[in-house]
């Protein structure tokens, strides 16, 4: 997919009904509390069709003679049939409403599951209030086409099934009366469902474009306030809400149009089933005859005003369907080679002629060639945007290269199981992020081996443990979403803790201490010399006075390593780096 903005529509999908058939795969789980279902739905109607009959009896056979035996013993199983009625309707709705949630757990997990695995990529080109409405509003829609929905109107062409064989054995001929009816609301449905399905994925689109943006609002509400933006960026929601509205207004008006159709016409053939039999087959049918197919016409077209309701329902379901197994289908581009393996790293890594774009014929790096050595320590540094980050995600594979290979102990990557690589390598990237959860769970995050005593050893080793002590509750004050509770030093420095409670082999640090202040920051440096030492340590740096003391120095430049050296190397060599760092200089005496 490319890349997608809350302003910008996704491209439609195709209507396939393989969609369908993917999605009652959620069924199979559950087919004996369904198939339990049938059993009482088939009571639910059989008693209420069976009251009409009795009702019918009693007209034909007990009110004229006043014969009290048959009316008090056909009342009495009456009251008998509308207790089950009841009572076996209310079993039936429980019993949905509890497979009906069931599934939308299991999509849930199954989607949420999905893009766990999914790749970087995946999140850079799309809004993510675009992919949280499918893990919500969606996945509860889907649920309900698949469970309540589809039982629904099987249970209601059961119903009119049923109600048919009644129809036509009490009168065949006033049954064609309702059949007609039918064979209209049918064309009628067919000829405007291709037009419903377009406004409801135009439904769809507006309102994802309507959460991407409410999403992309409350993350970034500082910035607005920052910039008096709060009016602007009203008007933009209303014109989003707006546009969501009036889309909406279309496929409501269409659907209710058809409702209302149905409904006239449902009325017009009961009129007419009255009217035929009163005035053209009266007294070859019984009056209590005409009564009771007027009573079974309404039971017949209940179920197909319902299921003309649901039908719509069904068109808005498909939609988001396929928006869920759109999802469901993307491609995990990310993983473990069919040979991969389990391998302890030791920390020499290579790239070899590596290629690498984020959109296609816009390239980051061309042709990079670089060796790391076990134990090295070594910094990245180069203009913002030469590609630095990039080289720390390629190490750790959440990108794909284009072409050439990366190397790790002298095994590719693609060689070695994610989970071993991931697990042995831990980046501190530049856009921290802290869990609503205690200071020590955040500590902790990625090491489920570790215990609490080691972590508190460790801060205590690296002198962080009196100043995690002086929150109200130490290690288990809660934090709020992304640590918003903190300042962003203290965000950093509990970042750059838990990067190194995790003990990874290799230790990539980008832009690390950049919102930690002076004195800190030279506290970090020299514990992270004491405990860095047998780790190969990557850092990436915008400040070169932070990386001076380095093993070797890579600048990158023109998508490619431009040189590599010592600091006294490249300050001698007077190229790149030696004009970077005397510029940052300069700045600093300025």
């Amino acid at each position: 997919m490319s890349i997608n903005k809350y302003n910008i529509d996704e491209e439609n999908t195709k209507f396939s009904f393989k969609n369908y058939i993917k999605a009652l795969r959620y069924l199979k789980k559950y087919k004996w509390q369904i198939l339990l279902l049938f059993i009482i739905d088939t009571i639910v109607m059989g008693s209420n069709l069976l009251v009409i009959k009795q009702m019918q009896y009693i007209l034909d056979n007990a009110l004229g003679n006043t014969n009290y035996s048959i009316i008090y013993n056909s009342l009495l199983i009456m009251i008998v049939l509308v207790i089950v009625f009841i009572t076996s309707d209310l079993i039936e709705k429980k019993y949905i409403l509890k497979v009906n949630q069931n599934i939308v757990i299991d999509i849930k997990n199954d989607l949420f599951t999905h893009i766990q695995k999914l790749p970087f990529e995946y999140f850079d080109t799309r809004p993510h209030g675009k992919i949280l409405v499918r893990l919500t509003e969606y996945a509860e829609s889907v649920a309900n086409l698949i469970t309540s929905r589809l039982l629904t109107i099987v249970f209601l062409i059961l119903n009119m099934s049923l109600t048919l064989v009644f129809m036509i054995i009490t009168d065949s001929k006033l049954t064609l009366i309702v059949l007609a009816g039918v064979v209209i609301l049918t064309l009628i449905m067919l000829a405007t469902a291709n037009k419903k399905r377009r406004y409801k994925m135009l439904i769809n689109n507006k309102y994802s474009n309507y959460s991407a943006y409410k999403l992309e609002t409350l993350r970034g509400i500082e910035t607005t306030k920052v910039f008096n933006r709060e009016n602007y960026n009203i008007n933009i929601h209303n014109s989003l809400l707006n546009e969501f509205n009036n889309s909406r207004a279309k496929f409501l008006w269409l659907s209710n149009s058809g409702w209302y159709i149905g409904y006239i016409i449902s009325h017009v053939t009961t009129v007419a089933i009255s009217f035929v039999g009163a005035m053209f087959l009266y007294p070859s049918i019984s009056i209590g005859t005409i009564i009771a197919m007027g009573e079974y016409a309404n039971n017949f077209w209940e179920p197909i005003r319902t299921i003309f309701k649901i039908i719509d329902e069904f068109i808005e379901g498909m939609t988001n369907l396929e928006r869920i197994i759109e999802t469901i289908d993307e491609p995990i581009t990310i993983l473990d080679s069919k040979d991969a393996k389990e391998y302890n790293i030791k920390g020499n890594i290579k790239f070899e002629n590596v290629d690498f774009s984020y959109l296609p014929d816009k390239k980051v790096l061309e042709n990079i060639n670089f060796e790391i050595k076990e134990n090295e320590k070594i910094a990245l540094v180069g203009e913002t945007g030469s590609g630095k980050s990039t080289i720390a995600n390629l190490i750790c594979r959440f990108y794909e290269i284009n072409k050439g290979n990366i190397k790790i102990d002298e095994i590719n990557i693609k060689d070695i199981k994610l989970k071993s690589i991931r697990s042995q390598i831990t980046i501190m990237q530049q856009e921290i992020f802290l869990f609503s959860k205690t200071i020590m769970d955040n500590l902790m995050y990625g090491n489920d081996k570790i215990t609490k005593e080691e972590v508190i050893e460790i801060c205590k080793n690296i002198n962080l443990h009196n100043w995690i002590m002086k929150f109200p509750k130490g290690y288990d004050t809660i934090l709020d979403e992304n640590g918003s509770n903190l300042s962003d030093g203290e965000k950093q420095i509990l970042c750059y803790a838990r990067s190194i409670i995790n003990k990874p082999k290799i230790l990539i640090l980008d832009e690390a201490t950049s919102k930690i202040d002076t004195r800190t920051e030279k506290m970090l440096q020299k514990l992270t010399e004491k405990i860095t030492e047998n780790k190969t340590v990557i850092i990436i740096a915008h400040r070169l006075s932070t990386i001076t003391k380095c093993d070797r120095i890579f600048f990158i430049k023109n998508k490619k390593v431009s040189e590599i050296g010592t600091h006294e190397e490249l300050m001698n060599k007077k190229g790149d780096y030696y004009n970077l760092y005397t510029s940052q200089i300069l700045e600093r005496k300025d």
